[in-house]
């Protein structure tokens, strides 16, 4: 796994290509194309151990050439290679071969396999991937369009090209390593939204569909597949897997794939880097999981901030105003930043996150004023304001507004706004070292589905 295949095929071919003329000057030109009478191959079928026909082997006994086959449910650069079909039915056999001055294609051969022969995909493997035969199972990219990965801790991992089946390395070393990368800290991975599905059967041979609804472009796909159980690959013909839409870019080709995992509600395929020794872990649940999956219940965590009566208005008022650098950001449920920003040029550089120089003045007015008595005036930044009634809980850190909805544009789809409950979680405070006076607070908003806060920093004005 570690050394690519097909850079080792391209490297071949280019050699058998490229011959040189002399010794003394460093040109270089094609060598002779054989002719088709040239071409010696054979394409025969093992009765004896299977008498359907379903044994297919495939020979090139061509010197000096490289061999191109194309079987239906797989392609193969072998010299010599053993195809099984599984189910019965008339399959064509293209061969190429690449010789020095070029690449040969030869007719055809049509093979019939007169009977299934099942024992090739009743497998548990097979079964896991595709319900098995008469069957059909249909797989969903692990995250939605609420950007909500349900299995997995987002749709994409990373990790070094030594990883294999069940998180093993094949070689101890750099490239041993894996990053479960979390998609509420890493949304650059992809756009929350209906990556579409991936539908693997066995209703008379290994065929695939593939609706890439994310990358139009590419469309509904439909293709065959080979599963090898023993290599744990898997191997799609005119199809590719379900992607996020960069990864062509960084994804050397998605013709062969290396099983992490798979069981019945989860699947983990890895894909080579272009140029780097890496893997692109792509992040699987079936469809079944998925519309039947219940979001765990986690509790809001309650925080010891102190007497937040006084934190919000002390003995009159409080004037809280927008941070112009970082208004808003995200935490997990403990109050940990997802998101390592400290000024707007680092909201700026995701490239995802809306917040730039520009769209200071829409918040620079703002203001929110809690006094004693238990009212709160919300001011726009035209100078409007609306003016209710709030209360604090101090056990949960929750501030509960009446007659009143903080509803603030920060930047684009960015806005500071409550729960539908209409409240907000003081998640963090901000202390002075010598006085130990409150200087800033986070109001967070609870995600209703994942464990998360999106939090809106203010100071005092």
């Amino acid at each position: 796994m570690i050394m690519n295949r097909m850079k080792i095929i391209f490297a071949a071919i280019l050699g058998v290509m490229l011959l040189s003329t002399s010794c003394e000057d460093d040109e270089h030109v094609l060598g002779r194309m054989l002719s088709k009478s040239e071409i010696d191959f054979e394409v025969s079928q093992d009765l004896a151990t299977d008498p359907g026909g379903n044994t297919v082997i495939l020979k090139n006994n061509t010197p000096g050439t490289i061999s191109i086959w194309d079987y239906g449910t797989g392609r193969s650069n072998r010299q010599q290679d053993t195809v099984r079909f599984a189910f019965q039915g008339s399959y064509e056999i293209k061969f190429s071969a690449v010789t020095a001055g070029g690449i040969v294609e030869m007719d055809p051969v049509i093979v019939e396999v007169t009977a299934d022969n099942l024992n090739y995909v009743n497998d548990p493997f097979w079964t896991a991937l595709s319900g098995g035969v008469g069957n059909e199972k249909t797989w969903l990219l692990d995250l939605d369009a609420n950007g909500v990965s349900k299995f997995f801790n987002g749709p994409i991992y990373f990790s070094g090209d030594a990883l294999t089946w069940d998180k093993a390395c094949v070689v101890e070393g750099p490239t041993c390593w894996i990053w479960e990368a979390d998609w509420a800290g890493n949304p650059w991975i992809g756009d929350a939204g209906d990556y579409g599905t991936m539908t693997f059967n066995l209703k008379g041979g290994p065929f695939v569909t593939v609706d890439h609804k994310m990358i139009p472009a590419k469309g509904v796909q439909s293709g065959t597949y080979f599963l090898d159980a023993n290599a744990r690959t898997l191997a799609m013909t005119d199809a590719e897997v379900l992607q996020n839409s960069w990864a062509v870019n960084d994804v050397e080709s998605f013709t062969t794939g290396y099983f992490i995992s798979l069981t019945e509600d989860a699947m983990q395929i890895a894909y080579p880097h272009k140029t780097k020794e890496e893997f692109m872990i792509f992040n699987y649940i079936s469809k079944e999981y998925s519309d039947n999956w219940v979001p765990e219940e986690v509790p809001d965590p309650d925080f010891d901030h102190g007497d937040q009566g006084e934190i919000l208005a002390v003995t009159s008022t409080k004037t809280w105003k927008f941070d112009l650098e970082v208004p808003y950001n995200w935490t997990n449920l403990q109050g940990d930043f997802l998101n390592p920003w400290t000024s707007r040029a680092d909201i700026i550089a995701t490239g995802w996150a809306p917040y730039g120089d520009g769209d200071v003045q829409n918040i620079d007015g703002v203001s929110i004023s809690f006094s004693a008595d238990g009212s709160v005036t919300i001011t726009q930044d035209d100078g409007t304001s609306a003016s209710g009634t709030f209360a604090i809980d101090e056990p949960t850190n929750t501030v509960s507004f009446s007659g009143v909805t903080p509803n603030i544009l920060i930047a684009s789809w960015v806005s500071a706004t409550t729960t539908d409950q209409n409240t907000w979680k003081i998640v963090k405070v901000e202390r002075d070292d010598l006085t130990d006076a409150v200087t800033g607070i986070w109001f967070g908003k609870r995600d209703p589905l994942k464990d998360e806060y999106m939090v809106f920093h203010f100071v005092l004005g």
